[in-house]
């Protein structure tokens, strides 16, 4: 593909084009977070009147998975990011309804995740609070011991 071609089309051609690049469950992502792909081939969310946010690279979005891509929204650190990479078999995507409560939902639609073996649910934006990354860990070996001992 051309990108130098592609920088100077019109927004809603090189959105098309771009999405194309990408796969279903990323296109979701990016629909659902109402992000546009810039004439920088970056991916922004425009925001009226207030100064655009830019998310990352069409180049990240391509070689990233849809967790990645999320945890990079959320604004998730690399050690978050790495974590649930790895042992994405043991959680589930959710979201919550007010009327409904906590929903399985697909990947690219969670806001919450479920670690499968204990029930407890995360939400993103409160994994984004943990900063310290001894706390952190000590939440990976809870799961991962409460996994080994439900297992058992």
């Amino acid at each position: 593909m051309d990108y130098q071609k592609l920088k100077v089309q019109c927004d809603d051609v090189r959105n098309q084009i771009v999405m194309e690049e990408l796969d279903d469950e990323k296109r979701k992502v990016l629909i659902k977070y109402d992000l546009h792909c810039n004439s920088d081939l970056y991916w922004e969310r425009p925001k009226g009147k207030y100064p655009q946010k830019i998310f990352f690279s069409h180049k990240f979005a391509k070689k990233s998975s849809v967790i990645r891509i999320i945890f990079y929204i959320y604004q998730l650190c690399f050690a978050k990011v790495k974590y649930f990479e790895r042992n994405w078999d043991d959680f589930l995507p959710y979201i919550h309804s007010w009327r409904a409560g906590f929903i399985e939902c697909e990947l690219y639609d969670m806001e919450l995740i479920k670690h499968k073996h204990t029930d407890i649910i995360f939400d993103l934006r409160d994994l984004k609070k943990i900063t310290d990354i001894k706390e952190f860990r000590s939440i990976c070996d809870y799961l991962d011991g409460q996994k080994k001992t439900l297992n058992y």
